[in-house]
């Protein structure tokens, strides 16, 4: 199904700007069997010669349907500012060099791209520790169980895709899998992933999280993630 929503996307790339479309990759859980109708996100990018603000408008102006199932705009670069990318987002960029299919085009843009290990590490541990002071400023405001078990819900994937950064950082091959990634992580860092495993199940409404579990929970949550940040810090 998200590869026919896919090609339409693309069709209105290529409407737009021809010959300037480089090429267009779909990335992302598509890849990994991860992929849930509903609360999934369809990941494209784009690579252009050049695109104007006109081009933009127009683009965004056809894909409001898209955007309305909650899917984020495509990524769009040139290749210099790609190449430009990888050093400020290598995160990312591991996922979608590991996870990705050449929709259109020639030549594969991610396909000859190498990661500073320097910019991985800082990068981990910027946003690991960044993540972690906004979920604990927002609890303030969000103190009951049922708004502090939508923040875990919310946030769970942000930090498993750190989780799996550190694993890179560590020369370990990252599997593709949220609960394998887990297993990993747990092993290596050495906490308990009970909380986390329970969230993905709640997050993949396969499970649900009772009031009275919430705050310990969130507690094994937070001491999980402040053992990948000690951890990173000792290396």
């Amino acid at each position: 199904m998200h590869e026919e929503t896919v090609e339409r996307i693309l069709q209105v790339f290529k409407r737009v700007l021809g010959t300037r479309l480089k090429s267009f990759v779909m990335y992302g859980s598509s890849h990994t069997g991860e992929f849930h109708e509903g609360f999934s996100n369809i990941n494209t990018l784009a690579i252009v010669s050049t695109i104007t603000m006109n081009d933009i408008a127009a683009i965004g102006r056809e894909l409001t349907w898209f955007f309305y199932k909650g899917n984020p705009p495509p990524l769009v670069f040139t290749n210099d500012e790609l190449t430009s990318f990888k050093d400020v987002f290598p995160i990312e960029m591991l996922d979608m060099i590991e996870h990705h299919t050449l929709v259109y085009g020639e030549t594969d843009p991610l396909k000859n791209i190498n990661i500073d290990p320097k910019n991985l590490r800082f990068q981990c541990e910027s946003e690991l520790k960044g993540k972690l002071i906004k979920l604990r400023q927002a609890l303030f405001m969000q103190n009951s169980e049922k708004k502090a078990s939508l923040l875990m819900v919310n946030s769970i994937s942000s930090f498993i895709a750190l989780f799996k950064g550190v694993l890179r950082l560590k020369g370990k091959n990252a599997p593709a899998h949220k609960r394998d990634i887990l297993n990993e992580i747990s092993q290596l860092v050495e906490f308990n992933q009970t909380s986390f495993l329970k969230l993905i199940e709640v997050r993949e409404k396969k499970d649900k999280l009772k009031k009275s579990e919430t705050f310990r929970t969130l507690e094994m949550y937070i001491e999980g993630i402040t053992k990948v940040i000690n951890f990173i810090e000792k290396e």
